[in-house]
């Protein structure tokens, strides 16, 4: 491994002062152009690892305060949102030596329109930087839109939109997320038996940005490979767990020959439940991350697998790679990659249940 240059050291290879390579590590103060340039050129070819905890003194010294803007779904304890979060404030307190003012503004995960209405009123904030769920596409492209007119960076969690400019998105990739349930799906139910894809009901005309996908590569994957699977959908409402029991019991009913159903959120719980309450076997139930309720059915055997997009690591990455951002006005492309996905039975969950 190569050993981590100084500032002195960056100074010397550019031909430029110590003093001048501190102003442009640390943001602050004018730097010539040509200067910059054989600054960036060092650290592009060479190894230097910014160091955030130290910065953060300096920058206090600055008399400055970041204002930083969460905007995510609202999530009970244990759900996949409350997850991020976890994974956010764990960011935020490895990085306490820094001058935060972190305000979160949650909207409803099931509501395009509930969205639409947070995103509105972030549009007339003035911030440093906002991290965005990209749960919505179309008011997500139009939030960005709003903030790269302001010069305001954002980061992503949970998914990535097309026409924007993040500095950075954390998340699985989706359509292998979609692909890897087909295939599970396809190797653990007869090949005689249909297949259903079940995701819950949202209000407004839009579905979720990541179920869209997911959905789509599901179905693309029997198409890919010659396989003549039969794929039903349905909707089921996350209001109660009446509700929801009633729905997925009279869908079953509708359509006894399935063999298998994946759950594309991570509401699977609320299937498996469903399923168990009518006393129905022989179906395969999947779905996507440990939240409280999927472990519990999965310990169970309601619940025969689930696909985890480790949460808690992309609020985390994303609360990193903002302060560095800010700081440092450059990206680390090393962070924006997809995260792993993992394949959690009840075997290996205690291996994937985050602290």
């Amino acid at each position: 491994m190569a050993q981590q240059l100084t500032i002195k050291q960056i100074a010397e290879l550019a031909g430029v002062s110590t003093g001048t390579v501190d102003r442009i590590l640390h943001n602050r103060g004018k730097v010539s152009p040509e200067a910059m340039a054989a600054v960036q050129e060092v650290l592009s070819t060479q190894s230097y690892k910014y160091n955030l905890h130290t910065s953060a003194v300096a920058f206090k010294k600055t008399g400055k305060s970041l204002k930083l803007i969460i905007t995510i779904p609202s999530s009970e304890k244990g759900e996949y949102w409350d997850l991020i979060r976890k994974g956010i404030e764990k960011g935020l307190n490895e990085y306490g030596d820094f001058d935060i003012d972190t305000q979160y503004r949650f909207f409803d995960q099931f509501s395009s329109l509930s969205c639409r209405t947070v995103f509105e009123g972030i549009a007339r904030e003035d911030c440093s930087a906002v991290i965005i769920a990209t749960t919505y596409a179309e008011q997500t492209a139009s939030l960005c839109r709003n903030l790269s007119s302001r010069h305001i960076p954002y980061i992503f969690v949970d998914g990535n939109v097309h026409g924007t400019n993040p500095v950075a998105s954390f998340k699985a990739d989706q359509h292998s997320c979609g692909r890897l349930m087909a295939r599970l799906m396809d190797g653990f139910t007869p090949q005689g038996k249909a297949l259903a894809l079940l995701l819950p009901r949202r209000a407004g005309a839009q579905i979720s940005n990541n179920s869209e996908i997911r959905m789509a590569s599901f179905k693309a994957y029997f198409t890919d490979n010659g396989k003549d699977r039969t794929v039903l959908e349905a909707q089921f409402s996350t209001g109660s767990h009446q509700e929801a029991h009633s729905e997925v019991q009279a869908f079953m009913q509708k359509n006894p020959g399935i063999g298998g159903i994946a759950v594309v959120t991570s509401n699977s719980y609320l299937v498996a439940d469903a399923v168990e309450a009518a006393g129905i076997k022989d179906v395969v139930v999947g779905g996507f991350d440990v939240t409280n309720g999927n472990a519990r059915c999965l310990k169970a055997g309601t619940l025969q697998f689930l696909i985890n997009q480790h949460p808690q690591q992309q609020g985390f990455s994303a609360v990193e790679c903002m302060l560095h951002y800010v700081l440092y006005r450059k990206a680390d492309g090393s962070l924006s990659e997809d995260l792993p996905i993992g394949i959690v039975f009840p075997e290996n969950l205690d291996f994937w249940q985050e602290d």
